[in-house]
């Protein structure tokens, strides 16, 4: 900063300091002139016992809302309504009785001010709280609920009109374009209302696209991540263009976002990008049931939901694992629900050369037929599909329409019915084995010299 930059800095700051300074004095006065009066104890005493009286009459007066909360004859959005007043009865109660103190004081012509300082504060501390609830994310509620309560207390103090000429005061300059703490404010809140407006009007319109039949749930998905990204970027253009704040002063940003992109940013593109590729070939929606090759090994699972980010996968064990979209995209994945849900499943198996063949393949095709799971159209088959070394080699085939439920476990159900019944029949399930042939005779050295061939018997 230059010395001419620090100067007006320094003129800036002893300016606010005497704005400020002004109207402490006059607080201050005002004060001297008002406080320490007769008419300012009525008020105060007025004030501490409306304080008390409220205290001891809201929970009555909330007992009745929670009652009347529980109508059904109410709607929903009624009943939260109800419910929120019932929380805050306490000053609601209080805000009660002080308007109808300060008609009492005004009827006699005593002064107001602080009867009328307490209840603007309880009024807006009522508005805020029922303006909050009607903000859907708990984390944006609570922050407008901050910045409307901060607004409320220095307008009810004087103070707002100070710090609004003081944010006016406070900027910087970039080339043509003078941006002010005041602007950067204004852009902020209208940006926050326009973000707001976009994402409620793309939630409605997913609302009314889940009635429609004709598109599938990852064309849906694709359209309303679209809308919204969308209409963000129009808040936040008409949010900066409102304020009189002009887009080319971002200009000279264009090369450090570029730089960030190609460094920082190289993996949250690369995922952003990938999410509209899923969603726009349709190669996996919500509810599918997928296999992906990751890093620390096959996952098995069912998609639960697809951010721009990662696709959420419950898995057979309850667990919920995260799976960034660029790995989706990079390595195998089985879509085992992707055209049709009915999938085949194999189970190859062997039976001694001494057992029933016929016997063996009709037994495997009753044990599967006696799990639920498994479909009887197309009915189950066995195919013999070999002569191995120790066995004959067969395969059963099977299907099933639910593999979210997972199917190594209908395998196993199936596999512990064909062992039962191989039991009952005595069909036995081989154990491999090995032949060894000598060509040669070879002689066994032994303590005396002589040796024996293995051929041979007795001692020396």
């Amino acid at each position: 900063m230059d010395g001419e930059d620090q100067t007006i800095v320094e003129q800036e700051i002893e300016e606010f300091a005497d704005l400020a300074g002004a109207q402490l004095r006059r607080i201050y006065d005002w004060l001297d002139a008002n406080l320490l009066t007769l008419e300012s104890l009525y008020q105060l005493a007025a004030i501490g016992v409306t304080f008390t009286l409220a205290w001891l009459l809201h929970s009555r007066f909330k007992r009745l809302l929670e009652d009347t909360s529980r109508e059904r004859k109410l709607g929903p959005a009624v009943q939260r309504l109800v419910r929120t007043v019932a929380a805050i009865s306490l000053p609601v109660v209080w805000v009660l009785f002080l308007g109808v103190t300060i008609n009492v004081f005004e009827a006699i012509g005593w002064p107001i001010q602080f009867l009328r300082l307490v209840s603007s504060l309880l009024l807006a501390f009522i508005a805020i709280n029922i303006v909050s609830i009607f903000i859907p994310s708990a984390y944006w509620s609570k922050v407008f609920s901050w910045v409307a309560w901060i607004v409320a207390a220095l307008n009810a103090v004087g103070l707002l009109d100070v710090v609004i000429e003081w944010l006016r005061a406070t900027g910087v300059t970039i080339g043509a374009v003078n941006i002010t703490a005041w602007s950067i404010a204004k852009a902020l809140m209208l940006a926050a209302v326009l973000v707001w407006a976009a994402n409620a009007l793309a939630a409605a319109f997913e609302r009314r696209l889940q009635k429609s039949r004709k598109m599938s749930v990852a064309l849906r998905l694709l359209v309303v991540r679209l809308l919204r990204l969308v209409l963000l970027f129009l808040a936040v253009i008409i949010a900066l263009s409102a304020v009189g704040i002009d887009l080319t002063a971002f200009a000279i940003f264009s090369g450090a976002v570029g730089v960030g992109v190609g460094l920082g940013l190289r993996r949250t593109v690369e995922n952003l990008i990938a999410s509209y590729t899923l969603l726009a070939d349709e190669s996996i929606k919500p509810g599918d049931v997928i296999e992906v090759e990751t890093v620390s090994g096959p996952t098995y699972g069912q998609v639960r939901k697809m951010t721009t980010r990662y696709v959420s996968v419950l898995t057979r064990d309850g667990t919920e694992t995260l799976i960034p979209n660029e790995v989706l995209m990079a390595n195998p994945l089985t879509n085992w629900s992707h055209s049709d849900k009915p999938i085949r499943r194999r189970i190859p198996f062997g039976i001694s050369y001494e057992a029933d063949v016929e016997l063996a393949r009709r037994l495997s095709v009753e044990a599967s037929l006696d799990v639920p799971r498994v479909l009887k159209d197309p009915p189950p088959r066995c195919l013999m599909r070999g002569f191995g070394d120790s066995s004959i080699d067969l395969e059963l085939r099977f299907w099933i329409d639910d593999p979210e439920e997972g199917v190594a476990n209908v395998a196993s159900d199936v596999l512990l019915g064909m062992w039962r019944r191989f039991q009952e029949h005595g069909i036995e399930i081989p154990y491999p084995q090995h032949d060894l042939h000598l060509r040669s005779a070879v002689v066994l050295p032994t303590p005396g010299g002589k040796g024996i061939a293995p051929d041979e018997g007795g001692t020396e």
